[in-house]
Order: structure tokens, then sequence, then C-alpha cells
């Protein structure tokens, strides 16, 4: 007899987001690979171990706080219109492996600014909270630097802050990988690349 039910842990969920942007489509642009590349800040004001290579096969690297990195590949880019990336946790702390998701980022014009929709698709279930949350955080911060305005100190700065998101959207069992893996880069004294 073959079964053809799916376990709940082997579904996969898609994070969509859709934003307007009081901006042009040439700025929308210009800030996503400002704010998806070097010129986005850490917690402490330094420049975020970020790189986006803005080429089909481009690394694309971010090591968020210190403790986890995200990494994958650029699959598209039309400049002022569309960037595709494959992405994943490089560390290990998160079940889901660098090229196992992807991130596509559409912009179209949309009145006097653009309209930028974000989808993160292939996402497992247990992790679609906890990508939505960064997704939200992250875009309206790009919003406001497309729109040229400073979007001011980071929310995230607050370790309780941070902690907070952790915990309102990730199972325990990854809250406990994500300590441990803190804890080894503070004995180290090094972030993880």
């Amino acid at each position: 007899m073959i079964s053809t039910a799916a376990r709940i842990e082997d579904l996969t969920l898609n994070v969509t987001e859709e934003i307007h942007v009081h901006a042009s489509l040439e700025a929308t642009f210009a800030a996503l690979l400002e704010q998806l590349g070097p010129f986005n800040e850490t917690a402490e004001d330094r420049p975020m171990p970020m790189k986006l290579e803005p080429w089909p096969g481009g690394r694309y690297y971010v090591n968020l706080n210190g403790h986890e990195g995200a990494s994958g590949e650029v699959l598209e880019i039309i400049p002022e219109r569309r960037l595709v990336f494959s992405w994943g946790w490089a560390d290990g702390s998160l079940p889901l492996r660098p090229g196992e998701s992807t991130v596509e980022i559409s912009l179209e014009p949309d009145g006097d600014g653009t309209r930028l929709r974000l989808t993160h698709r292939d996402l497992p279930s247990d992790m679609h909270a906890w990508h939505g949350r960064g997704w939200d955080y992250a875009l309206p911060r790009l919003a406001v630097v497309a729109a040229g305005r400073d979007p001011g100190p980071d929310p995230l700065r607050s370790i309780l802050r941070g902690t907070l998101m952790a915990a309102r959207s990730l199972p325990p069992r990854y809250l406990y990988r994500l300590g441990r893996q803190r804890l080894r880069t503070l004995i180290s004294g090094r972030p993880q690349s």
C-alpha cells in the first residue's frame, strides 16, 4: 500500500511580503543592494559582515548579528526589476542549509513610488514564523533608506528585543541550538562566519 499523506515536518511554506516604497525604481533597487550588501550596519554601528555580488552566480553572505550567518547564490538579477538568490543558514544552527530556500524580490512602478514584493520560498514549516518576522523587520527599514531617510536606531540592537523575536517565532529546540552557538561564539571570542 502506498501512502500519500505528508508529515507536517516535511511541508514547506512561503513567506510573502509586499510594501509600497515612496521612491523610484532606481532608488529602491539601489537601497535593496545597499541593505543586502556591505552598507548595512550591526547593532554597534559597524559595517555588517555582508557580501552581495550583483550578478548571476554571485555570492550572498550576511552575518546578521555576529552569531548566525546566512549564505546563498544570486540566481537572477534584472536591474531595477528583480533579484533572486538562494538562502540558508551557514553555521548549521537552524535547519535550513544554504541553497535550500529561495528569496525572490520584484519591483514595479506603483503610482508615485515602487511596489516591492518579496517571496521567500521552500521554508520548513517550523521556520516560517522566524523568517516572516525577519522580513517584517527588514523591509520597512529598506523602504525608509530608499526614500532617502535615516531608518534610525536598529530596534534589534537591544538584546531583549532580539531575544523576544527569537522566543516568539522559533520552536524551543532551535532556541537551544542558537543559544549553544552563541555561547560558543562568546567563549571563542570570534564571530561565527
